[in-house]
């Protein structure tokens, strides 16, 4: 979500005298506009292919399947106010302040979410490869877990929603974050860093190097794939998110200004990871490369006998 008429995102600008949108329109808008546009169009066909095949599959009960269900659900709710951002950057805010607050709300719980079943599932499959056998004698209510993370994440998203409004930049409306006295300057944002980011990554490289040994140490046929799977999870994790909150730290200690090309730039890679996951999960299979040729052809899933999540845990994902 953008500030002050710039590819600021939501809750990261404060200052009570706005930069001129004409100072960065000319690189910014198009630029952002044109890429949130074809993330959109790659996320939405292929997290749309995912889900298809996620609901088509009968072991929904399997806690793999269940997450990944849920990590596709929340990249669908971070894909669809795209396109609205997309318009947002060259054209303003034109649909009202409360359609700023929901829209912002929507885009915050997509971005948590993501972050917090992309750790579970993270999680789960380090349980599943290094502590079988504990893993296999207690397995958690995924059900009760799913619905905590949301919950937990909606916490999160509601202060970013009520706090949202439109204000007139010049001739620019501007949907933003405004929290005045309400809560301490940047609070937000260092929990935003903290929370859905460090925490994060230190689990998710933590348990995936613990996985790359294990599996290099087991005589598995798929080791190979299983081990490049690994490196692009956790390279796709920290390209996408590592540069966008390096320059959100560097602007919240007024290092640099929030107006430059790399600001830009990682804005687009993180909003791009909704892409991620469906392009690791489907192009990263023979298998699932197979339904989704088949998939155009109208084929159905059930005409293949192993399932999503059989092929996932086989391989250690």
């Amino acid at each position: 979500m953008e500030l002050n008429g710039t590819t600021t995102t939501v809750g990261w600008n404060y200052s009570d005298e706005p930069e001129p949108l004409e100072d960065v329109s000319g690189f910014h808008g198009p630029f952002s506009a044109v890429c949130y546009s074809l993330i959109f169009c790659v996320s939405l066909t292929g997290n749309s292919f995912l889900l298809w095949t996620l609901l088509r599959q009968e072991d929904l009960r399997q806690t793999s399947s269940l997450l990944l269900l849920h990590l596709t659900v929340s990249d669908l709710i971070f894909t669809m106010p795209l396109p609205i951002w997309a318009a947002y950057h060259i054209h303003g805010w034109v649909m009202g302040e409360v359609a700023c607050r929901l829209v912002g709300g929507i885009f915050f719980l997509g971005s948590y979410s993501y972050m917090a079943f992309l750790t579970a599932m993270t999680v789960h499959r380090y349980r599943a490869v290094v502590h079988a056998v504990t893993a296999s004698s207690f397995k958690p209510n995924v059900h009760l877990l799913s619905g905590g993370l949301w919950v937990f994440c909606l916490a999160f998203s509601v202060p970013e929603m009520v706090f949202s409004g439109t204000k007139d930049v010049g001739d620019f409306v501007d949907c933003s974050q405004n929290y005045g006295s309400h809560m301490p300057e940047y609070l937000m944002d260092y929990i935003q860093i903290t929370t859905f980011f460090l925490l994060p990554f230190i689990v998710i490289t933590f348990c995936y190097s613990r996985m790359w040994f294990r599996i290099r140490k087991c005589r598995m046929k798929k080791k190979n794939q299983a081990v490049r799977l690994i490196f692009i999870i956790v390279m796709g994790f920290f390209v996408c998110w590592a540069p966008y909150n390096v320059i959100l730290i560097l602007t919240l200690h007024n290092l640099i200004s929030d107006q430059g090309y790399a600001y830009a730039i990682s804005h687009t890679l993180a909003y791009s990871h909704c892409c991620l996951s469906p392009l690791i999960h489907i192009l990263g299979s023979g298998k699932i490369r197979g339904r989704l040729s088949g998939s155009f052809r109208w084929l159905s899933v059930r005409d293949r006998p192993q399932t999503l999540s059989t092929h996932t845990h086989e391989i250690g994902l």
